[in-house]
């Protein structure tokens, strides 16, 4: 961090530096542009300066520096999502990095879990894994090159294999979190001294809720323990085209039901599939929806039969077997899908939560606003996707990509009646931050608020972490 040197004219530089060395502290304004957005269009304030902790002995100080002096405190992964949630809502912030909090704590193969420092990055997890034998359930967001634990379970991503295993908290076992008060507190098994991290419903209410999901309003996450499986080697994938999205999703569904898919991926229209996969069905004219679906066993035989089943259920719908690319390229290519997308120009998205029955009629609601744009004309391209999720629900993406500045007027006009028609349309907002947080509040139910803002109260009475997120953005 220090090829840009420093001003320290940010009050707390001189005690953030006698914590941490002077190598992992700045305030110059070019480190701070730079941890002033994360992969979204959004923006709020830039904070005053970043520090990278590497020990939760430096996050508990730095957490009491920050409550004596009355100085917001913004905890921050890899700033892979897009929904602007780590980002500050006050002037002068601290920023906790936590990248520099990466280590693998233990592998505990009696209890299938792996409990890991925070700020580890998935792929980097999903590596030391697979070298012992092993893998995760939910296994990172698709921007997981650079997306943390710690970042993930703080706002609720949903990415790969989460067809199968649900989003990134449904695979959490305990955390270590540094309460505002400097006090650490493991969750789960965790409550008794000395105990082993081995299961999350114990003794106790859920105390490891009530930090997933928090978006770093209630504590600094400092560890992780996540349920892990053994390596499964045979895989097995398949493509299936319908010639409606109502074919499409009818198939979805039924599959879904079965738990067999890690991945289960439907693109709603055929500009979807053309934008994501150029080509891939220019010889099959007659195709406007389709579904990728990835199988995973320690069984070979096992892994054929359910994609065997699967093909059934497409072929009874009316289904197209289009073979197995877009299925085996989506999991082969492991988190660089996420960055190529940028070349269709900037990222407008729409990430939430539906019931799949649901899919059909808000696409039918968000074609009408493409129409009424003339979306492809204009140059501004999109994706409608769903990853089916854990049971029968599924993650909806509608993303759109206006293709430069002169186009990003008209591309956010778009996007916000975009926004609109998700939660017309039963949609729920998986995670909040700058993207949804106004229209969500608009939504939710008083005592909803007043039980977090109890909780809030009582766990940070000085409002030191995250100031302002969850009240609104306007």
């Amino acid at each position: 961090m220090t090829a840009v040197k420093p001003t320290a004219a940010h009050p707390l530089y001189d005690e953030l530096a006698a914590i941490v060395g002077t190598e992992r502290v700045n305030d110059n304004p070019v480190i701070i542009s730079s941890y002033s957005k994360d992969a979204c269009h959004l923006t709020a304030e830039r904070p005053g300066i970043v520090v990278m902790p590497e020990s939760v002995e430096e996050v508990k100080a730095i957490v009491n520096l920050c409550r004596v002096n009355s100085i917001a405190l913004v905890p921050a992964g890899g700033r892979s999502g897009i929904c602007g949630a780590c980002l500050p809502r006050v002037q002068n912030a601290v920023m906790l990095d936590m990248v520099k909090m990466d280590r693998v704590i233990k592998i505990n193969e009696d209890v299938m879990t792996v409990t890991v420092e925070a700020g580890l990055r998935w792929a980097e997890l999903i590596h030391r894994l697979d070298e012992k034998g092993y893998k995760l359930g939910f296994r990172g967001p698709y921007g997981g090159n650079a997306g943390t634990v710690g970042g993930s379970t703080s706002i609720n991503s949903i990415g790969y294999a989460a067809s199968k295993y649900g989003p990134s908290d449904e695979g959490v076992v305990s955390l270590e979190v540094v309460l505002a008060n400097g006090e650490v507190l493991e969750t789960g098994t965790g409550w008794k001294e000395g105990a082993k991290l081995f299961g999350r419903y114990s003794t106790y209410n859920d105390m490891t809720g009530i930090f997933l999901g928090d978006h770093g309003t209630l504590g600094v996450k400092t560890k992780v323990t996540l349920k892990i499986y053994p390596k499964a080697e045979h895989f097995a994938y398949g493509d299936f085209g319908f010639k409606s999205l109502e074919d499409a999703t009818a198939a979805f569904h039924e599959v879904q039901k079965l738990g067999f898919t890690e991945e289960l991926n439907l693109l709603a229209d055929r500009q979807s599939t053309d934008t994501f996969f150029p080509g891939f069905l220019d010889s099959h004219p007659e195709i406007q929806s389709m579904f990728a679906s990835v199988v995973q066993e320690t069984d070979e035989q096992l892994a054929k039969r359910k994609m065997e089943i699967i093909r059934e259920i497409a072929l009874e719908h009316g289904g197209k077997d289009l073979g197995n690319f877009a299925s085996q390229m989506h999991w082969g290519e492991m988190f660089n899908l996420v960055q190529p997308l940028f070349n269709n120009g900037f990222w407008l998205n729409t990430c939430h939560l539906r019931p799949i029955p649901t899919i059909p009629r808000v696409m039918k609601k968000l074609w009408a606003i493409f129409d009424k744009y003339d979306a492809l004309k204009n140059g501004i391209k999109w994706i409608a996707s769903c990853l089916g999720s854990e049971r029968t629900y599924a993650t909806g993406w509608i993303t759109i990509f206006p293709p430069n500045r002169e186009k990003m007027e008209l591309g956010l006009k778009m996007w916000n009646e975009m926004l609109d028609v998700i939660i017309e349309t039963d949609g729920s907002p998986y995670w909040n931050g700058l993207l949804w947080e106004d229209r969500a509040l608009e939504k939710t139910k008083e005592p909803f608020l007043n039980t977090y803002r109890s909780i809030k109260q009582a766990l940070d009475p000085e409002n030191v972490f995250s100031p302002h997120v969850f009240e609104g953005v306007e």
